[in-house]
């Protein structure tokens, strides 16, 4: 009867544990660098000046830890939004973006890509470095899901065309 109890145990235990890692490893986000992809070929590592009015905002959950703060440009969060405003970006200053990453939650489905950068800010003697997010991933009710990218704060004009970047 004691064995019996004792294998029990450890058949039970080892079901625990196998569920439990596969609740981890099917709820983790993904993640992959995408800096090499269209349209961002074209702004990686490269001075972008900013175009309009930009906020530094103190950011509590970054995706990367050397990133820890937030660029807003209105698209986000919103330029009024309750976050902390670290300093304001005034129009022409440069920025690099160093890494570009999408990230999907398998929890909810959603995908986000995230642009990694730095900036210089001459009010302050001080560098920022920040996560900004860029593009809207349109996936209901299409055959082939694709991504769109609205005005950015180094842009002129949108970008128009569809890109079809696969998500992890």
């Amino acid at each position: 009867m004691k064995k019996i109890a004792i294998r029990c145990g450890i058949f039970l235990v080892l079901v625990i544990g196998t569920v439990a890692l596969l609740f981890y490893i099917l709820t983790r986000p993904k993640y992959r660098d995408i800096s090499s992809e269209k349209p961002f070929t074209e702004i990686i590592n490269q001075k972008l000046t900013t175009k309009r009015p930009t906020l530094i905002l103190n950011y509590d959950l970054p995706r990367n830890e050397n990133y820890s703060y937030h660029l807003e440009d209105g698209n986000s969060f919103g330029m009024e939004s309750d976050l902390e405003t670290v300093t304001k970006i005034p129009t022409g200053t440069e920025v690099i973006i160093d890494k570009i990453e999408i990230h999907s939650n398998w929890v909810s489905g959603s995908s986000t890509i995230y642009l990694f950068g730095n900036m210089y800010s001459e009010k302050k003697q001080r560098s920022y470095a920040f996560q900004y997010t860029w593009g809207d991933y349109h996936l209901l009710y299409e055959d082939n899901p694709y991504w769109t990218f609205e005005l950015a704060f180094w842009q002129d004009e949108p970008l128009t065309e569809k890109y079809f970047i696969d998500v992890p």
